[in-house]
């Protein structure tokens, strides 16, 4: 007669358990262990397995205290650890203990998955990238449909500062895990900070549509949207994300500085200060951003005194220069040396270089640090000074020591613009230009004494994607040079062949382009051409910055601009300049009538008498 195996009632129960806890029915799990350690209180696998369920169900800390007991009841099973150390990291655990537990399963069995993904995040929160990459590596190849591993072997290069390489291995976990949203969104990160906008678009339009209403996949659409320039539709997705999330200032920042591009400015600056409140006192990202909303409604004194967290905000893309001599506060500095440095681009040094003739009369001797063809040209402009090439190590330190005090360009304006005020009753045009040269240029456009000599830029040398936007295509600027009989004068640095010859066979006989003057690299030449121009079209470039700091008269198209407008029309920096915004919603080529109905405005009754007394012809 065969003989049968004798029911193991505990056994069935644990069994029965896990079949639940494997089907998501976690309450049911539990009563299943639980009443195993009804009968057993010291059974191992019904210790575990409820210390697991627990975690499952979001109580980590009871989940902690029976896989202990696990443990202690059986402490040579590998997997006990693995999830001990799995709870561990979900209560912040520092990685050194992470790497204690994790050890000890691994020395028990030395395959053990769980306890070598974990080990490995340990390391990544060390810092320990090549170890880490090697333990990602390994389970990779043992476990190529892992999902866990790719995710975390892609948090490690955002770490490692490899976001190039994050992005393929988020990509990986979402093919094999296409339900987990934190994939997409840390992808969609990695994008953003790469500035890779168009797979972007097409990557979160597919987690908007597998996730909808989730708040974390509307705000990486929120900012992906806001760095495309696309500010309209940003403000949607970023009330919606705060609707949903009220209390995270980092929503509140998106929803804040989407306003702000979008020309809401009051309400900006209310977004702004709810994420002050919110955040960590003293958070930096917040306090750039409120310095931004600040000055964009006028509130200059509030907007310049928080006007250096710029330099701890990683989002912003300055120098921050370090010396081992104070910062310039406003006090007495008649008998000092202070080295006044530029830490953004070339427009913005042309455009608080305004400021430098204040800083003259107060101090003993200026130096002057910025870019090489930059130094160049202020030197020109203001002799009493010593202006050069900004001389630094790799660390940001300052090479040159001879000077007793050190102030940013920019930040001067606390000292010397609290106010519109002040900008009104500042000196206009403090910068000089080479009038032989520009008289010069003047002579080679025949005509000049009957037509206005109009020049013209249409775009940056930079064409990302989202300041591409607000520039204009050579024919889309086409239609001011056929709007009018005037003399057309080439002021876009760095144009192409093509831009040239597009102009020159449209029209031949009102486009100029001046082959021996390097728009890029001789500023001299850019500003004494520009002086003898009667008035200026340009796109937010350093172009516009130049016709300003001359005195031409000028229309500047472009995005909200806080720290140029200042809460006015146009900005106080330069009193000859109109600015106009091109639409949010609408390809900037649409707006160009605007602009020739602008310019028809200021050139009606035109006469060469103010070009005539700049260059004293």
């Amino acid at each position: 007669m065969a003989t049968q195996t004798a029911a193991n009632p505990l056994r069935e129960k644990l069994v029965k358990g896990l079949g639940y806890q494997q089907a998501g029915e976690l309450e049911k799990a539990r009563r299943q262990y639980k009443d195993v350690l009804k009968k057993a209180p010291k059974n191992a696998d019904a210790l575990h397995l409820l210390g697991v369920t627990y975690r499952q169900m979001g109580f980590p800390k009871r989940a902690m205290d029976y896989i202990t007991k696990a443990i202690a009841s059986d402490p040579k099973q590998s997997v006990f650890y693995a999830n001990l150390a799995r709870v561990m990291l979900d209560l912040g655990t520092d990685a050194d203990s992470l790497l204690a537990v994790t050890n000890k399963a691994l020395s028990l069995n030395p395959k053990e998955r769980e306890a070598r993904n974990i080990k490995a995040i340990a390391l990544t929160k060390k810092k320990e990238y090549q170890e880490a990459e090697f333990l990602y590596q390994g389970l990779i190849v043992d476990y190529p449909d892992f999902a866990e591993a790719y995710q975390n072997f892609g948090s490690l290069l955002i770490e490692a500062g490899q976001e190039e390489h994050a992005v393929n291995f988020f990509s990986k976990a979402i093919m094999l895990d296409p339900s987990n949203v934190n994939d997409f969104i840390q992808r969609a990160r990695c994008r953003l900070k790469l500035k890779q906008y168009e797979a972007s678009q097409y990557e979160l339009t597919e987690a908007l549509e597998r996730f909808p209403g989730n708040t974390e996949v509307d705000h990486e659409a929120a900012r992906l949207l806001f760095s495309m320039n696309e500010t309209r539709k940003a403000v949607e997705y970023a009330r919606k994300t705060v609707a949903s999330d009220p209390k995270n200032y980092h929503k509140m920042i998106t929803l804040g500085v989407s306003l702000l591009m979008n020309g809401a400015l009051e309400e900006s600056l209310e977004a702004m200060m709810k994420a002050r409140k919110l955040a960590p006192e003293g958070n930096e990202t917040v306090e750039w951003n409120l310095s931004l909303a600040y000055l964009a409604n006028g509130e200059l004194k509030k907007g310049w005194a928080l006007h250096r967290a710029r330099f701890d905000d990683p989002q912003t893309q300055v120098h921050r220069r370090k010396f081992k001599v104070p910062e310039w506060k406003g006090e007495d500095i008649s008998d000092k040396t202070i080295l006044v440095w530029t830490d953004q681009g070339l427009g913005d040094a042309l455009r608080t270089g305004t400021m430098l003739p204040e800083i003259i009369s107060r101090a003993g001797k200026v130096i002057v640090e910025l870019s090489e063809k930059g130094a160049r040209f202020m030197q020109h402009s203001f002799s009493q000074t010593q202006c050069r090439k900004s001389a630094m190590d790799e660390e940001m330190m300052a090479k040159n020591t001879d000077f007793d005090l050190h102030v940013n360009i920019g930040d001067m304006a606390e000292f010397f613009r609290p106010d519109i005020e002040a900008f009104r009753k500042a000196p206009c045009p403090v910068y000089t230009f080479e009038k032989d040269r520009a008289r010069d240029y003047l002579k080679r456009l025949a005509g000049h004494e009957e037509k206005p000599v109009i020049g013209f830029s249409w775009r940056s040398k930079n064409l990302a994607a989202n300041r591409a936007r607000y520039y204009l295509s050579a024919p889309a600027i086409a239609p001011i040079l056929a709007s009018r009989d005037a003399i057309f004068v080439n002021l876009q640095y760095e144009a192409i062949d093509k831009e040239i010859a597009f102009f020159s066979e449209q029209f031949p006989d009102k486009f100029h382009f001046f082959k021996d003057v390097d728009l890029f690299d001789d500023l001299l030449g850019a500003a004494a051409l520009t002086a003898c121009c009667d008035f200026v079209v340009s796109a937010n470039t350093s172009v516009a910055d130049m016709a300003g700091i001359l005195d031409v008269p000028a229309i500047r198209f472009g995005q909200q601009e806080p720290a140029l407008l200042l809460g006015e029309k146009n900005p106080p920096w330069y009193p000859s300049m109109t600015y106009m915004h091109p639409y949010v919603d609408r390809p900037c080529a649409d707006f160009v009538p605007e602009i020739i109905a602008e310019m028809d405005r200021q050139l009606e009754n035109w006469t060469p008498e103010r070009r005539n007394r700049r260059l004293e012809h």
